[in-house]
């Protein structure tokens, strides 16, 4: 259940100091108030979720008439640092997700749902890219994200170094791939990088990867939704470690 802040000093405050924590902003009608300016701006620059409410609503999700025209509502996610989660280990090997800024939410939340059910030992999402973990998030992961651990990194391909440099293998999923998923060895531990819908991989995350993986494609179709595509790469590396 989110929990509520209110009032204009408090809701700045807690986008400067925890911007992550937020999941959505709610701003009262017909308003110009500076300080509520102020808000929106860097609302948007956290590329948070906004949204417009009535006197009722804001009094409703503050509990008081006192909210002063705005209410955050926080999430009860709670996110790891990469430190904490790099040396842990669910199973034998080590697999971690990574999420280069996708920005469908239910894609997000069906990844963090495979992911769980995989037994991944966290799925690594950037800060202020991509969809915001949130309710639409948790919804869509029916239930995985109050088991699977989320960790925000700032950059995507220093983590990518980062988890190189203690023997992780990083993989990119990507139409174009240099080979079929499938004549990879996932018995060690790895690390799936997931593109964004339609941009796919980025430049700069797609050099950092040991290998580039192809998942083939036999009809009409492009290419698989993301977080099929997660799913499919997902249960290769289990059917791997299974046999």
């Amino acid at each position: 259940m989110s929990q509520s802040i209110y009032g204009r000093n408090a809701v700045l405050e807690l986008l400067r100091t925890k911007p992550d924590d937020v999941e959505k902003i709610y701003f009262q009608f017909n308003t110009d108030h500076y300080k509520l300016k102020e808000i929106l701006i860097t609302a948007k620059r956290h590329k948070i979720s906004i949204g417009k409410a009535r006197n009722q609503t804001l009094i409703e999700l503050a509990k008081t008439d006192k909210h002063q025209g705005v209410c955050a509502l926080v999430s009860p996610t709670r996110y790891y640092e990469l430190d904490d989660i790099i040396t842990q280990k669910r199973g034998k090997h080590r697999l971690f997700v990574l999420l280069d800024g996708l920005e469908d939410p239910h894609n997000v939340g069906a990844i963090i749902r495979t992911a769980e059910a995989c037994g991944a030992d966290a799925v690594v999402v950037v800060r202020n890219q991509g969809a915001p973990i949130n309710a639409a998030v948790s919804k869509a992961s029916a239930g995985a994200l109050a088991t699977m651990k989320i960790c925000k990194v700032a950059n995507l391909s220093q983590t990518i170094d980062t988890l190189k440099k203690h023997n992780i293998w990083v993989y990119g999923l990507d139409m174009h791939g240099d080979k079929p998923f499938y004549d990879v060895d996932f018995n060690d531990d790895v690390a799936i990088v997931i593109g964004s819908e339609g941009k796919g991989l980025r430049d700069l995350v797609r050099k950092r990867c040991d290998d580039i993986l192809s998942i083939p494609i036999l009809g009409n179709v492009e290419s698989l939704n993301a977080s099929v595509s997660a799913a499919v790469a997902l249960y290769e590396i289990v059917r791997q470690r299974l046999a």
